[in-house]
């Protein structure tokens, strides 16, 4: 009897610890779930800054591997519509008109081997002289002309809050050029006291940079909103 007491004894014990594995084994099984399911929301919940391009987000999404959260923000267009409300038809033949200059440099220099070369054989006489006056002396003229080109402005849009506006305008070689002026840094006319001694050349100046000047030829261009340009560079 004292064996058998034993022995359930020992059976008995060994259920017991049985039991207690197979309920700790239950709870990391459980603790493994929860971790998983928190580190799961943690990702999926992950806010990134406005500054961080949509594409880098998804890439990151990806690797991590959840699908992106959509964000209304970045939805939304950050960009403000502008509108014109001058432009002036001629601005391509000025862009193209400051160019020349360069067109007349390469060919002067391209045929000043060619006229010594004719001087040299005896064909032309003082060919060099001739040929170099002429390309000189034009592409002095033309270098002259792009000075009073320059910064001739094309296109003038305005923002949807007419509180920003954006001139396009050609600078000394001919290129295309666009920059950002705030409506309370222009100056007008009223403003300056002196007058334009071209009339139908409007200068264009600002408050805050009086070395930055901008041509305006206000009879020669399309006015979209009289009433608004009139409001903005005066008469």
């Amino acid at each position: 009897m004292t064996e058998w007491a034993a022995l359930a004894n020992t059976c008995a014990s060994a259920d017991g610890v049985s039991s207690i594995t197979a309920q700790l084994i239950d709870d990391i099984f459980k603790t493994n779930a929860m971790l998983q399911q928190l580190c799961r929301s943690h990702f999926t919940r992950v806010r990134w800054p406005s500054s961080v391009p949509a594409v880098i987000q998804q890439l990151h999404q990806r690797r991590l591997g959840t699908e992106p959260k959509k964000n209304p923000i970045l939805n939304e267009t950050g960009f403000s519509e502008w509108r014109t409300i001058y432009s002036l038809p001629s601005i391509r033949l000025v862009a193209a008109f400051n160019r020349l200059k360069i067109y007349q440099a390469v060919v002067t220099a391209a045929g000043a081997p060619i006229a010594f070369a004719l001087e040299q054989s005896g064909h032309a006489t003082d060919a060099l002289g001739i040929y170099a006056a002429i390309g000189i002396s034009g592409l002095i003229t033309l270098t002259l002309a792009s000075f009073a080109a320059t910064n001739l402005v094309g296109f003038i849009y305005i923002n949807e809050q007419q509180d920003m506006l954006k001139l396009a305008y050609v600078d000394f070689w001919g290129r295309r050029v666009e920059t950002l002026v705030e409506t309370d840094d222009l100056l007008p006319s009223w403003e300056r006291g002196t007058m334009s001694q071209l009339r139908f050349v409007l200068p264009i100046a600002l408050r805050s940079d009086a070395k930055r000047r901008y041509k305006l030829l206000n009879r020669f261009g399309n006015i979209a909103d009289p009433q608004l340009f009139e409001g903005l560079f005066g008469d």
